[in-house]
């Protein structure tokens, strides 16, 4: 049988802004009541002694007085002191009042000094409420007759004074607590709101919007929390990013291996099929036309290539120590006639001195001949539409910093704005037919060997350039080569 549950989860939710507020509230309502009973409690204390004060003065006056106490007399300290008096005599006769038909009045002790006296107790007389206290006084000049003064202060009037006491530092307590309140509500509102909006932000770059926010106008923690979920924001873009390129050259290199790889072999069979009949049937004419094909099939099965490379680890280049001018000119043949046939003049400038480097060969020659290609491809475009003769430049140099330096420039009318920003990214082109692969498995390869590539526009050329770190072991060349 299964127990009974005593006690349940209960998730309340409580804001911060109910936080912050509802215990400033409550310390607020707190010692404003400590505050109150404090000063009520001083305020009786003080208007019982100014009143005590002011009634010894009146009596001791009354006691020291050579002239009859008569009605007139009391009338004047009655409007000196607010107190109403009536004196009797040994027997309890009134001889002065200021209380009109006072009647029988209560006795209690009599006090024989003004020093002494109290407001005493509570007793009505005439329906009024009055402090009650009876002081022993000569009555005028008859030697040894004496009376008792009954002092009647009223209670309204001593609350009245006890208010006029209270009541300002009371207002001034309860404005403060508005006050307080006020600020605490203003406070825990706008951290609210500010938490709020985070929390919205914060849901936004959930789901795949990576704006920054907006920063508050005001130095504090919250300005320091945007500030930190946009840097959040920073990094799970350019992670997503980093991610999506992954997935992409993943694919890539799934599907095109695949397919080039189909392709190759049947490039490197027609080649092979090409060579044998070079063998069976030699002749001059056809030695320079089979020439001309076993170029373009060595082309056509590089740029296969490039689809087997895309994905390709640093770690399976094959690293040896290479001279890149050299590796150049074996090249340009490959190129030459497509430059040929779009009317583009091709210019190479390679050092007297080797200009070693440990790098893979295959890897290598995929980036030049990509960057060759794009070159005369873009100068081709671009002489369409000028007069002058489009020119594709290659220079190869060794630079200060311990790098060679592969500078391909082309005068063709530069790169399109929209592809300009992610130019080294996968599938981006402005070509209607283009896959948008080389550029960035040329960086691909570049970074591997520990290089970079970048582009400028400058004196209207459009230029890459090429850097990779040089070997230790350079020598001189026989001569300088112009291709």
């Amino acid at each position: 049988m299964q127990r009974p549950r005593l006690f349940y989860n209960v998730t309340m939710r409580w804001p911060i802004r109910n936080q912050i507020m509802f215990p400033l509230l409550a310390v607020a309502i707190v010692s404003l009541t400590a505050v109150g009973v404090i000063n009520a409690v001083l305020a009786e204390r003080r208007t019982c002694a100014h009143v005590e004060q002011q009634l010894r003065r009146v009596i001791g006056v009354l006691s020291t007085s050579s002239f009859p106490l008569t009605n007139s007399v009391l009338q004047q300290m009655r409007d000196l002191s607010n107190a109403e008096f009536v004196l009797t005599d040994s027997s309890g006769n009134v001889v002065a009042s200021t209380v009109q038909e006072p009647g029988p009045l209560p006795h209690h002790n009599v006090t024989t000094r003004v020093q002494d006296v109290q407001l005493g107790t509570s007793d009505e007389v005439g329906g009024r409420w009055y402090f009650h206290t009876l002081v022993q006084l000569p009555l005028g000049a008859a030697a040894g007759r004496t009376g008792v003064l009954h002092v009647l202060f009223p209670q309204d009037e001593y609350r009245k004074a006890w208010r006029q006491a209270f009541m300002p530092s009371f207002f001034v307590g309860i404005v403060t607590s508005l006050l307080l309140a006020t600020v605490a509500y203003a406070l825990s509102n706008r951290m609210g709101r500010a938490i709020a909006r985070l929390r919205e932000e914060v849901v936004r770059i959930a789901r795949g919007d990576f704006r920054k926010v907006d920063l508050p106008a005001i130095d504090d923690e919250i300005r320091d929390l945007s500030a930190a979920v946009n840097r959040t924001a920073g990094m799970l873009a350019e992670y997503e990013q980093q991610v999506r390129r992954s997935e992409q050259m993943r694919t890539l290199n799934i599907l095109g291996a695949s397919i080039a790889h189909q392709l190759r072999n049947a490039v490197t069979g027609c080649r092979m099929a090409l060579d044998l009949h070079a063998v069976d049937c030699a002749t001059d004419k056809d030695d320079e036309c089979l020439e001309v094909a076993r170029r373009q099939l060595k082309l056509m099965e590089s740029q296969l290539q490039r689809f087997l490379r895309v994905g390709k680890r640093p770690g399976e280049l094959v690293v040896r120590e290479l001279d890149l001018g050299e590796l150049v000119e074996e090249l340009l043949p490959l190129v030459r006639p497509a430059a040929q046939h779009a009317g583009v003049v091709l210019d190479c400038s390679v050092p007297s001195e080797y200009v070693s480097i440990n790098g893979d060969e295959e890897g290598l020659t995929q980036v030049v001949l990509n960057l060759l290609l794009n070159a005369i491809e873009a100068a081709q475009q671009s002489g369409i539409h000028r007069s002058t003769q489009s020119r594709v430049c290659v220079e190869i140099g060794g630079a200060a910093n311990e790098t060679a330096e592969l500078t391909i420039s082309d005068s063709g009318a530069g790169l399109a704005e929209t592809v300009a920003a992610s130019l080294f990214e996968p599938f981006v082109t402005s070509k209607t037919e283009g896959a948008g692969l080389g550029l960035a498995v040329a960086k691909e390869i570049v970074v591997a060997h520990g290089g970079s590539i970048e582009w400028n526009r400058e004196n209207g050329m459009t230029r890459f350039r090429v850097t990779i770190p040089l070997a230790k072991n350079r020598c001189a060349r026989v001569q300088n080569t112009h291709c």
